[in-house]
Order: structure tokens, then C-alpha cells, then sequence
């Protein structure tokens, strides 16, 4: 079975939510089970992503390693609803890397969701955090044969009002020339695309 095979929509993901939830309150957990929202959810979340591209097979979250037994909730959604094993996952936090330090890079602020769990606190990244995180993904785009991270930086941009390259730039500099790439495509974008103007 292929990635694509578990494409999801936003409804789809927020009722394995719902059945996550119900899941996670027979553990009894101290505490709820925080989900930073960073990936093309949030991007549904918000309404961002172009409705010819409103799925994604996964929710992509800025967070430390789930317990174990939270783990095991987690799949047997996945195997109950058939979703990707890890539909809930932290792949964008390496090995050793602490979850702060990947939220400081994107100077992640985070945004409670209003919808009511009992055992998750659903946070979203907000449409600055969302940004910076897509440049940098836009970026090694090239490398990393992810399709959907320039797309989803331009109609971030478009959610913002950023219609020049000029703009782009002073939203979000890049003083050290970190994501030329990135930049580079975006001002080529800017430069081709006069519904922009």
C-alpha cells in the first residue's frame, strides 16, 4: 500500500481525532496529550490549502516522543481507520534534537484550538510559524522530493496579503542567506504570476 493510499481529509483526520480521544481517556493520563500542529493539517486547518490539495496523511507535530502507550493508541487508530501507521507523528523532531529548539528555529508561536478534547490540547502553529517552517521545508525541496512545500508557501503568502517579492522580503528576511532556494522561487513566482499584482 502506497503513502498516497492514506490521503486524508480534514474531517477524516479530525474524527480519528475524536476516536485518539476517546482512546486516550481509558489511560487515565496525568495530563492531556499536546499536539503542535505544524504540516499541511494546520494548513486545513486554517482553510490555507488549495481545495485541489486539501489532504495530507498525516498530522505533523512539534513535540518530544509520545509515551509508549499513547504510541499504541495512536496505531490502532490508524489500523481501525486505515491511516498511515504514524498519522500522529514528531518525524520533523530528530533524534536528539529537543522540540524547543525545533520550535526556536521557526520562532514557533503556538495557537489553542477550539475544539474540545478531553485528553489532547490541539495547538496550531500560527500563519508566521507556518511560513518560516515552509520556507526552510521549500528550500530542500530539490533534495527531499517534497511536492507540496512551495505550493503551500505561496498560498501562504496569499493568506497574508504578500503579493511582491518586496514584501516577501521584508516579512521574512533572510540576512544570512540561509534558503536561497526558497527565495529564489518565491521571487520567481512573484516575477511570472500577475494575479498576484
Amino acid at each position: 500500500m502506497s503513502h498516497d493510499d492514506h490521503k486524508c481529509s480534514l474531517a477524516q483526520l479530525e474524527r480519528a481525532l475524536e476516536v485518539l480521544d476517546t482512546k486516550l481517556k481509558r489511560l487515565e493520563l496525568k495530563a492531556p496529550v499536546r499536539i503542535r500542529a505544524i504540516g499541511g493539517f494546520a494548513l486545513m486547518k486554517y482553510g490555507i490549502r488549495a481545495a485541489d490539495r486539501a489532504f495530507t496523511v498525516d498530522i505533523d507535530s512539534v513535540t518530544a516522543d509520545f509515551a509508549p502507550e499513547v504510541m499504541a493508541a495512536i496505531h490502532e487508530v490508524a489500523y481501525e481507520l486505515n491511516l498511515e501507521r504514524d498519522w500522529i507523528n514528531n518525524d520533523n523532531v530528530m533524534d536528539g534534537d529537543d522540540a524547543e529548539l525545533v520550535a526556536s528555529i521557526y520562532q514557533a508561536r503556538w495557537i489553542d484550538d477550539d475544539t474540545t478534547y478531553e485528553c489532547i490540547r490541539l495547538q496550531l502553529a500560527s500563519i508566521p510559524t507556518l511560513t518560516r517552517a515552509k520556507i526552510i521545508a521549500a528550500d530542500t525541496a530539490e533534495f527531499s522530493g517534497r511536492a507540496q512545500d512551495l505550493p503551500d508557501l505561496l498560498e501562504l503568502l496569499r493568506f497574508q496579503g504578500i503579493t511582491t517579492a518586496a514584501r516577501f522580503d521584508a516579512a521574512y528576511p533572510d540576512p544570512y542567506e540561509e534558503y536561497p532556494a526558497a527565495r529564489e522561487a518565491v521571487h520567481g513566482h512573484f516575477a511570472t504570476d500577475r494575479t498576484f499584482a
